[in-house]
């Protein structure tokens, strides 16, 4: 699965303009005067602003090649601050089923961003580390309430004939739908979100557009 376009609202768009610019050193560009769009390799990423008393905030996550996962994180560390892991005791998360490695950090609106490697996708380049290795955006979670989590879910997986991840049995609050290159990382409401303290998954507006099967399709929540 291709996460094709995702399209996300910000109150702090200048801000994440110069972030992924300036920091991630991704092409980043304004398509409006309220939107900004970042070319993630094969992806991209709009932000577009929004009013209110409420701040969006998302969890997603890109691709990088397996051979350059220290490389990258060497070279983010310079740029950010990256998200301490209580679980493995340091900033790198070791996800021993997925055959996969990450590391976290915050963007200026608080989005939850993550780089992983993931070792069965046999990506690996000579080239030294630099944004242009970022292949994809390869996560993006997906909130539904508690009270009909599992229902939606399973809604999903028949609207968009798509599969549970075979290297992450569905648990009950915590469910991956979609492969090595794309997933949906799907939780229900108020869960604290892995990486962060005690920061709580909340339901905000996002438009997805994503390939399965060389079939376009488009979900709205």
């Amino acid at each position: 699965m291709l996460l094709k376009e995702i399209r996300l609202q910000t109150k702090n768009l200048s801000a994440l303009y110069n972030f992924y610019k300036e920091v991630l050193e991704l092409k980043t560009f304004y398509s409006g005067e309220k939107s900004i769009a970042i070319s993630a390799g094969k992806s991209s990423l709009i932000f577009e602003e929004t009013k209110g008393d409420v701040n969006p905030f998302y969890h997603f996550a890109f691709n990088i090649p397996p051979n350059k996962f220290e490389e990258a994180f060497e070279w983010m560390k310079q740029k950010v601050e990256l998200l301490w892991l209580d679980d493995y005791k340091g900033y790198i998360a070791d996800f021993v089923n997925w055959h996969a490695k990450s590391f976290y950090f915050l963007d200026p609106a608080g989005n939850i961003v993550e780089l992983i490697a993931r070792f069965d996708l046999n990506d690996n380049v000579d080239a030294r580390f630099s944004s242009n290795l970022i292949r994809n955006t390869s996560e993006i979670g997906l909130v539904y309430p508690q009270k009909s989590f599992q229902h939606d879910v399973e809604k999903l997986l028949v609207q968009y004939h798509l599969p549970y991840f075979d290297k992450q049995p569905p648990l009950p609050q915590f469910k991956a739908v979609g492969d090595d290159e794309g997933l949906f990382v799907i939780v229900p409401e108020n869960r604290v979100w892995f990486s962060s303290k005690n920061t709580t998954s909340q339901i905000f507006p996002m438009h997805i557009l994503f390939i399965e099967d060389n079939k376009l399709n488009e979900l709205k929540m």
